[in-house]
């Protein structure tokens, strides 16, 4: 299996992409994520993956990716009332 980081991942749009050292960077579409519940990545994720041609000349897709090293959650953000609460 690759071994990869999140580069980025759109929750709404259920698709991002992953850095693959030495080599471009791979789609990845939540539906290739193996997880339970809501599937979704975070970007610096340390992710294992299998790499397979993407469709019609498209660059390359990743599939089963499993989350090895989840990256830690970011502070603050939506929702954060920090000292205001």
């Amino acid at each position: 299996m690759a071994q990869g980081r999140v580069k980025w991942f759109n929750v709404e749009k259920g698709y991002g992409f992953i850095e693959h050292p030495g080599n471009p960077d791979v789609f990845v579409h939540y539906s290739a994520i193996q997880s339970s519940g809501f599937r979704k990545l975070n970007e610096g994720d340390e992710v294992e993956f299998e790499v397979e041609a993407g469709q019609g000349g498209k660059g390359p897709q990743a599939k089963n990716v499993v989350v090895t090293n989840a990256a830690p959650a970011p502070m603050g953000g939506r929702g954060s009332y920090g000292d205001r609460w």
